[in-house]
């Protein structure tokens, strides 16, 4: 006699009504996968964002990351070339200005230099500031050869990074001394360029640099006695690095596509 089969689909169809949690469970995980990499890259890195965008185009054959507005990193007077290689994250600008401060911090006091070199964070990245009396001789722009050995160690220092490095002149509120300048306009840019000069010299690939004078018209104290003045006169030498830009979004105008559009500032 032949058994009777208990219940109307057996044990293989109650693992089967069960099946579909295996495929919700790996799409469970690969999702929290998803989160921690896109966390990971939650930082301004146009490189990491960049590889995560081609690793997945290239799974799913097909394009993605892609809509109507960018986000561009970008610096003052232009980017580093390569940026790929480079992390513009707060936290790279504080490493390499405690690389840097500290450098030129123990090279002054072996030196001597005092006051006359300093370096300081500012919006742009880091700026190495060296004082007129450390470079040149009053309204002079020609490197003395003292001066050398502190272009040579900020060459060493700023060589191997990738950013742009843009060389600032400054001068006080006083005329310039001496018939080789008119106004504190050329002696500021011609001092600037003094600096990216002896930086090409020394190496640093043209392409990195640029000059700027801007005679007194930006102190970093007021210019009310002797010692203030001495200090505005410098040359800065600004490590740049690129600033991430905030997102535009457009708006949609709450009158959009209703009627004819209305002309404001004038009739008619």
């Amino acid at each position: 006699m032949s058994r009777k089969r208990r219940g109307g689909h057996g044990e293989g169809g109650h693992e089967n009504s069960e099946r579909w949690l295996l495929t919700y469970a790996d799409m469970i995980t690969l999702l929290m996968v998803l989160f921690v990499v896109m966390y990971a890259v939650s930082t301004t890195d146009l490189s990491k964002f960049t590889a995560l965008a081609e690793s997945f185009s290239t799974a799913f054959n097909t394009d993605v990351f892609t809509g109507q507005q960018a986000l561009v990193v970008s610096g003052a007077q232009g980017s580093a070339p390569g940026n790929a290689m480079f992390d513009a994250s707060s936290d790279v600008v504080a490493a390499d200005y405690r690389s840097v401060e500290a450098s030129i911090r123990d090279f002054a006091i072996i030196q001597g230099m005092g006051g006359e070199v300093s370096v300081e964070r500012v919006p742009e990245g880091i700026a190495i500031r060296l004082s007129e009396a450390l470079l040149f001789q009053s309204g002079r722009a020609r490197l003395g050869e003292p001066s050398w050995a502190v272009i040579r160690r900020i060459e060493k220092i700023v060589g191997p990074l990738p950013n742009q490095l843009r060389i600032e002149g400054h001068t006080d509120d006083m005329p310039p001394s001496g018939p080789f300048y008119e106004n504190n306009w050329e002696l500021s840019t011609a001092r600037a360029l003094a600096v990216l000069s002896a930086l090409e010299t020394l190496q640093v690939a043209p392409g990195r640099l640029s000059a700027a004078g801007y005679s007194g018209y930006q102190p970093l104290v007021p210019n009310v006695d002797d010692a203030a003045r001495a200090r505005n006169r410098r040359v800065d030498l600004l490590i740049l690095y690129p600033q991430p830009q905030p997102l535009s979004l457009p708006i949609a105008s709450p009158m959009a596509g209703i009627g004819a559009p209305t002309h404001i500032g004038g009739l008619g």
